[in-house]
């Protein structure tokens, strides 16, 4: 990384208490030709919110709904949808 022993070290202590900044991230990526990717992810509980409200607005998801409602009374329905409450 072109760095001394002691910046090194301290890195990988920042790194351990959670406390290292996005910036000497990025330049230990840069060193190792990497890439840095910060993001957020949501907890299992919130996710399955998020997702049952997208699910609720989407469109193309009501789309899919009424032809499985539609072959399901054909006896034809894949079965991978939940039918509308």
């Amino acid at each position: 990384m072109g760095i001394r022993r002691q910046t090194y070290a301290r890195l990988e202590v920042t790194e351990s208490l959670g406390s290292i900044s996005l910036g000497s991230l990025q330049k230990a990526a840069d060193a190792m030709d990497c890439e840095v990717v910060y993001f957020l992810l949501p907890k299992s509980a919130v996710a399955e919110n998020y997702a049952a409200l997208a699910k609720r607005h989407d469109a193309a998801f009501h789309h899919l709904q009424a032809a499985e409602h539609s072959m399901a009374l054909e006896d034809q329905a894949v079965g991978d949808l939940k039918p509308k409450p």
